[in-house]
């Protein structure tokens, strides 16, 4: 009976020193995230609403969006630098309040310049918060109950985008385009007041760390925000401008590089892509952005363009996907936690991938209810993909290194989503020759997306294979509590 209790309390997740239930800090966490994830998606709905309160023309009024994506995709490789500075907690809750100050701005915005300048600060303060959430998150659960950990805050991963065009279309619809903004508010202080109650104390500062390399921090800026700025600019049609912002951008991140082999203490430690797990995890987050997070981007566009639904009935129908998707990543973490993650992942891409295909079988079917049955089966893949690849890559880096591993992780993340949409964009729209008003419009953008989503089922496939490279089979009862990887 002794050895059962003591087995028991060995697999259950216990409070940390100085906090709560790691079952609270799960909910803190995910609270903040819930909030920096949902403004991803939560405005895009609003554009022409925005056009006509500012007067302003559409390419004005699109800095609303791409400021905010451009600004977290550029804050989050510094996030591991800041946490590990300044404490991760800190830094975490820091970065809430002043998300929750700047939406409370966006909505007072008299102009469109104050608006864009505090969706610049609502994006700087959600790359800081997502990587050290999740940082936190990760070493707040024992190994053995990560995947699950994971598996349930990927229902926030899933739901907060699927949800963000049906809070935004119901605020603007309702004439209150305003609350977009301030919905965060209330939200983000809720996470602050949670998080200060729940989250462990950050360790003591390091008083022999060395100091960062200032070149290297400056180099982050238009290495992640030129290849982000290259994949807006070649999503709409701007390929010269594009060219030019992937070469900044290419340029800056070997400066990187360079900087990193000589020693110096930049934001990030390159080395962690020689550990197997965080390497092949890392490229699997890569290649599987385009048939996850570039599918999805096109989803809602195909039901609006080929099947005439508004943005609202658009949002509805990808319900089916953001449900099946909540349930098997609870599955999948739990599989994880028992198997290792080469079965949960190879198992979801392929899942994906037959998914993805019915999709493609339909692409050019008018009847909303065809794409049920192809959306149940894509969220059944895409579910288990985010959370556990996060998971799988991070469970191989030392305890020491996790923030900056998780900082990396999320920066490659956010730029070949950017990457991936940008590409399937132009496949699909490649062979459109009409304007959007002609009848002919919809048959073409019908077919160039049959070829953008042919291109995301080579991709899901490719992400199943690496998936195989993974540990697999039954784990025993005590795994990985404080890593301490091989290099393979």
């Amino acid at each position: 009976m002794a050895s059962h209790s003591a087995s028991a309390a060995r697999s259950s997740p216990r409070a940390r020193p100085g906090g709560s239930s790691p079952w609270l800090t799960l909910l803190a966490v995910s609270v903040g995230s819930f909030m920096t994830i949902l403004d991803s998606t939560v405005v895009n709905v609003a554009v022409h609403a925005l056009q006509l309160r500012y007067g302003a023309p559409t390419s004005e009024v699109q800095w609303v969006v791409s400021g905010y994506a451009l600004a977290l995709g550029i804050a989050t490789p510094l996030a591991g630098e800041l946490g590990e500075r300044f404490g991760t907690k800190r830094v975490f809750l820091s970065s809430l309040l002043a998300f929750a100050v700047a939406s409370l701005l966006c909505g007072l915005a008299p102009g469109l310049g104050l608006l864009v300048a505090a969706r610049v600060v609502q994006g700087l303060a959600g790359g800081f918060a997502l990587p050290l959430g999740s940082a936190r998150l990760f070493t707040a659960f024992p190994a053995e109950r990560r995947g699950l950990a994971f598996g349930i805050f990927g229902l926030v991963l899933v739901f907060a985008p699927m949800i963000g065009p049906l809070v935004g279309g119901a605020f603007v619809d309702a004439g209150l385009s305003s609350w977009i903004f301030f919905v965060n508010v209330p939200i983000g202080l809720v996470g602050v007041l949670l998080g200060s109650r729940v989250l462990a104390p950050d360790e003591p500062r390091d008083p022999n760390r060395p100091p960062p390399d200032w070149l290297s921090l400056a180099a982050v800026c238009p290495g992640f925000g030129g290849l982000l700025l290259g994949a807006t600019q070649l999503g709409a049609g701007q390929r010269s401008t594009a060219v030019l912002s992937f070469a900044v951008g290419a340029a800056a991140l070997a400066l990187l590089v360079i900087r990193q082999q000589t020693g110096r203490q930049g934001p990030f430690d390159f080395g962690l892509y020689r550990l197997r797990s965080y390497g092949v995890g890392s490229a699997i987050n890569v290649l599987g952005q385009v048939p996850f997070f570039g599918t999805q981007f096109l989803l809602p566009l195909a039901i609006q363009v080929v099947h005439r639904s508004s943005a609202l009935d658009a949002g509805l129908a990808l319900l089916p996907l953001a449900v099946s998707a909540g349930t098997t990543g609870l599955l999948g973490g739990r599989i994880r936690d028992t198997w290792g993650p080469r079965l949960p992942l190879t198992a979801g891409f392929l899942l994906l991938a037959v998914g993805i295909a019915l999709v493609r079988a339909r692409a050019a079917d008018s009847d909303p209810a065809a794409l049920v049955l192809p959306l149940v089966v894509t969220g059944a893949g895409a579910g288990v993909i985010p959370p556990l690849t996060q998971v799988t890559a991070i469970s191989a880096v030392p305890p020491a290194a996790v923030t900056r591993g998780t900082a990396l992780f999320q920066a490659t993340q956010r730029t070949c989503q950017a990457l991936s949409v940008a590409v399937l964009s132009a496949i699909a729209m490649s062979g459109v020759t009409v304007p959007a008003d002609n009848p002919g419009y919809s048959a073409q953008f019908a077919a160039g997306l049959s070829d953008a989503y042919g291109l995301a089922l080579l991709f899901a496939l490719c992400c199943a294979g690496l998936a195989l490279l993974l540990p697999g089979g039954r784990l025993p009862a005590r795994v990985d509590r404080a890593p301490t990887p091989a290099v393979d």
